[in-house]
């Protein structure tokens, strides 16, 4: 049985899609154990302080080092982020209950 070009083009279409696809999404890898160039250094030390400072680091030096924001974070920094906006929630809101019973009086 014979093919056309068009046919047989079609799975390695497909194939090369699919290595695209799957060399992008696998890209991030955590770069903290071992930073090898100043730049990783650098954002390393910018995960302690917080997500809006690396953030603004990667957006800050994407043309020129084209860092990624997953590579330097890990589960345990989402964690530790998510506590501490929950503690500054629960310090707002006790400051604005207390704001008011001020204000009531």
């Amino acid at each position: 049985m014979r093919t056309s070009k068009q046919s047989s083009r079609i799975p390695f279409a497909i194939a090369a899609f699919a290595t695209i696809v799957s060399a992008t999404t696998a890209r991030a890898e955590y770069r903290c154990e071992r930073p090898a160039l100043p730049e990783e250094k650098r954002a390393c030390e910018l995960v302690k302080q917080g997500p809006d400072v690396l953030r603004r680091f990667v957006d800050r030096t994407r043309t020129i080092y084209q860092l990624y924001f997953y590579d330097y974070v890990t589960e345990a920094d989402w964690n530790r982020w998510d506590t501490a906006r929950r503690n500054d929630e629960a310090r707002s809101n006790a400051a604005i209950r207390r704001d008011d019973r001020i204000a009531t009086r």
